[in-house]
């Protein structure tokens, strides 16, 4: 029922129209379907068969059909040659009047625009109507619009849904609000979904006392949505699939069969994107890094076998985590003095509406805050108190892109850097460096060292999919698990390689007991390179710098320091220091009892097996909540430092 429409001056606005012939075409010679859903639950919709004709792209339908499928009131009057719409009112037959809607479009006709007198609540309204063989035809959106229903169109299997108990939305492209709404969902309850809807609905809608149900008909109208992938063979169209998971939350019903999509993961790369020489092999590559990161639990990429290597650089993107540190001398203080300095900016930028808004906003905050041409971090050169690198003010647009719900990564060349965005429903290029005008991938494709990278993050991780981590891009890193219980994969050789290379002043003492990490690991089944990498990110390269421990007290791992300012745990040898973190590692990674005897002092306070994974010694990260540091991505931190150990 349409009962609850309030109409103003302005929603009754008069729409043009030109007096001509034009030929009006059966809709369902087209492919189209056309449905009606009357209670806000019901997202599918039942399904009709009304008169419906396409004239210059638009559908038209019968006003006494719709009124009757909608159940608002239609009547006409003779004395005037009026035709009344009543919202408020039900639908009552006329005369003689079947009471089954038949389709009797079967063939092309002729439609010519008609000077017929309409009503909508007592006021005079002027959309543009059609008589077709003596009846009178109206736009769906054009009444929706005027009449306060909701209007969708599923562009993949070409359904029309009329949503009588919802408001009306214009068609849309999806934007960065939606993108951050839909990321938000993915990782909330349905419990928080309410609060959720009730934040975002007025920075989608434009309308400040918007509801869930005008953020559910926006959602429903936007045009050509990403993917969203549910599994590696379940894909959905990102707006139906969370406006249908929102309106069985918030009306404490099941969820609907929203529509796949029909089109494969692998397929939604466009085939021109491999206009090169080496087309075929390229695609082969593509396809086998395709298969490889796809699915429930995606594979490493060291698993595929490429013919030429082009896919490879995938492993090589940076994090989010790493623009942090892209210069060097940041640390976690650094870091949140940086959030909290741009926090005020950041709550303004989200309020943004528009894609284009928020790119504009990132430029000139960018402008106003670093200077170009230096070597500092960004988290430490805000309001022009030092000069940052191309890299490092990329990172720091990358960071504000993630915070403003646009799907961003970093890209660059040998000499520049730039990020790669989703913005108004397309990927593009902002490159500070040339304005805030946005460019165009192909200006780029030559000279980006990761071209593979780029090519399968912005044709198959598609922003709203479950596999695409809007915040990262180390791919590995985040979708592959690596076990802390195993073999060493790097050298002793390999580390000492690292240590020289990264801290050139290193202590002799700290190369000469790297082969403890190896055979202290190999006693309790410990990986020992990862526990050298965890050392490393701890002492800051057994630099010490910032550290909380000191070299002398042999603890290379931060054992005991529950807080700043305090020392930790101390051991007589560093043979005894690096055991003890393994056996550290080893009650974060498994139950099974120790080798040797226990020399941790915090070994019985783990939960034991908490964290069988690197990732999931963070406590942010992990699941249960538990892990070895609060910080952010602290497991990530770790196989970044190995992965440039194994490279030595």
């Amino acid at each position: 029922m349409l009962k609850r429409l309030i109409f103003t001056a302005f929603s009754i606005a008069a729409l043009t129209c030109s007096a001509s012939a034009v030929t009006a075409l059966p809709a369902a010679s087209g492919g189209q379907t056309f449905y009606v859903s009357t209670s806000l639950s019901d997202t599918a919709g039942r399904s009709a068969d009304p008169t419906i004709y396409n004239i210059n792209g638009n559908t038209y339908f019968k006003l006494r059909d719709l009124g009757r499928l909608l159940d608002f009131g239609v009547t006409y009057e003779e004395a005037t040659n009026a035709v009344h719409i009543d919202p408020s009112a039900s639908y009552i037959p006329v005369s003689g009047e079947s009471g089954v809607i038949q389709n009797t479009a079967t063939t092309s006709a002729t439609a010519v625009e008609t000077r017929q007198t309409l009503y909508l609540n007592g006021s005079r309204i002027t959309p543009t109507v059609y008589n077709i063989k003596g009846n009178n035809y109206i736009g769906l959106r054009a009444l929706g619009e005027l009449a306060d229903f909701g209007v969708a169109y599923n562009y993949d299997n070409k359904r029309i849904t009329a949503y009588a108990a919802y408001p009306y939305a214009a068609e849309t492209t999806w934007s960065a609000a939606m993108n951050d709404l839909a990321n938000n969902l993915r990782v909330l309850p349905a419990s928080s979904f309410a609060s959720a809807a009730g934040r975002y609905a007025p920075v989608i809608t434009g309308q400040s006392n918007a509801d869930w149900r005008a953020l559910v008909s926006q959602l429903r109208a936007v045009k050509d949505a990403p993917v969203y992938a549910s599994s590696a063979n379940n894909l959905y169209r990102s707006n139906l699939y969370w406006a249908d998971k929102l309106t069985a939350a918030l009306t404490n019903t099941s969820a609907a069969a929203t529509p796949q999509y029909a089109r494969s993961l692998t397929a939604l790369a466009d085939a021109d994107l491999f206009d090169n020489p080496d087309k075929s092999a390229l695609q082969a590559d593509f396809q086998a890094m395709a298969s490889a990161y796809l699915g429930a639990k995606p594979a490493s990429v060291s698993s595929v076998t490429v013919s030429n290597g082009y896919s490879r650089n995938a492993r090589s993107r940076p994090s989010l985590t790493d623009t942090y540190t892209l210069t060097g001398g940041a640390t976690a203080a650094d870091v949140t003095a940086a959030k909290q300095y741009f926090s005020a900016d950041m709550a303004k930028l989200s309020a943004l509406k528009t894609d284009t808004e928020r790119v504009s906003y990132i430029y000139t905050l960018l402008q106003s805050q670093f200077r170009t041409g230096g070597s500092a971090s960004w988290v430490k050169a805000y309001g022009k108190n030092g000069s940052v690198s191309a890299l490092s003010l990329a990172a720091a647009a990358d960071w504000m892109f993630a915070e403003a719900g646009i799907p961003a990564f970093l890209a660059q060349s040998w000499s520049a850097a730039w990020n790669v965005v989703y913005v108004n429903g397309q990927w593009a290029v902002f490159d500070f460096a040339k304005g805030s005008a946005l460019r165009s991938l192909d200006e780029y494709r030559l000279i980006d060292t990761h071209p593979g990278s780029t090519l399968l993050l912005t044709q198959v991780m598609r922003p709203g999919a479950s596999y695409y981590n809007v915040r990262t891009t180390t791919i590995d890193k985040y979708f592959t698990y690596t076990n802390i219980a195993g073999t060493a994969q790097a050298t002793a050789q390999q580390m000492q390689t690292y240590i020289k290379k990264v801290n050139p002043n290193v202590a002799q003492s700290v190369i000469d007991m790297i082969p403890y990490y190896l055979s202290e690991g190999q006693t309790e089944g410990i990986r020992g390179d990862l526990a050298f990498a965890q050392s490393c990110l701890e002492t800051g390269n057994f630099t010490f710098k910032d550290s909380a421990v000191k070299l002398e007290q042999n603890n290379f791992c931060g054992l005991g320091v529950l807080d700043n300012g305090m020392l930790g745990a101390s051991f007589d040898t560093p043979q005894l220091g690096i055991r003890a973190q393994v056996q550290h590692l080893k009650a974060y990674a498994n139950k099974s009892p120790l080798n040797n005897p226990v020399i941790d002092p915090r070994f019985s306070l783990v939960t034991r097996g908490a964290a069988p994974t690197v990732q999931y010694l963070g406590i942010q990260e992990n699941p249960q909540g538990y892990g070895w540091a609060a910080g952010a991505d602290y497991g990530v931190k770790i196989l970044n430092i190995l992965e440039n150990i194994l490279a030595c």
